[in-house]
C-alpha cells in the first residue's frame, strides 16, 4: 500500500459522489447536502438539529440552512419537542416518506456502479472498514495527530 499515493482515491470517490447526487438528485429539487440530510433524517427520525449537527459532524449554520431549505421544499417537518419546548425536533414529511424509496434507489444505483465487478463479500468488507474508519475519524484528536508526526 502506497498512502501517499492512494489517498487521491478518498477524494475521487467523494467528489464524483457529490457530483452524482447532484445530478440523480436535481429533478427532486434536492443538492448535495439536502440529500446527506434527509438520508440521515430517514434514519434518525425525531432527532433535533443540534444532535443532527453533531452525529455529522457538520457546523451548526450549515445544518440550519439545510433543514431550512428541506422545510421550504415540504420533505421535512419542525415539531416542538413534548419535553423541552425550547426544542425542536425533525420529522420526514408526506412528501419526503413518498420519495424515501426513490431516494434510496439512487443512492443504491451509484453503490452498484462504482462496486461492480466486486464481490459481495468483498463489498461487506471494504464497507464494514469504511465504518470503522470513518467511526475512528470521528473522534479524531488531531492536535495529537500532528504533535505525532
Amino acid at each position: 500500500m502506497n498512502i501517499r499515493h492512494d489517498a487521491r482515491f478518498f477524494g475521487i470517490l467523494n467528489r464524483q459522489l457529490h457530483n452524482y447526487i447532484n445530478v440523480a438528485f436535481k429533478a427532486l429539487d434536492l443538492d448535495y447536502w439536502e440529500c446527506i440530510f434527509i438520508v440521515n433524517l430517514y434514519e434518525n427520525e425525531g432527532i433535533n438539529q443540534e444532535r443532527l449537527s453533531t452525529m455529522l459532524l457538520m457546523d451548526k449554520s450549515i445544518t440550519a440552512k439545510t433543514i431550512n431549505s428541506l422545510v421550504k421544499k415540504g420533505f421535512v417537518i419542525r415539531k416542538v419537542c413534548e419535553t423541552d419546548k425550547r426544542a425542536k425536533n425533525l420529522y420526514i414529511s408526506d412528501k419526503g416518506k413518498e420519495y424515501k424509496e426513490h431516494i434510496f434507489s439512487l443512492i443504491e444505483n451509484w453503490f452498484d456502479y462504482i462496486s461492480g465487478g466486486i464481490d459481495k463479500e468483498t463489498q461487506e468488507f471494504v464497507l464494514n472498514k469504511l465504518r470503522i474508519m470513518a467511526e475512528k475519524a470521528r473522534d479524531a484528536d488531531f492536535a495529537e495527530l500532528v504533535s505525532n508526526s
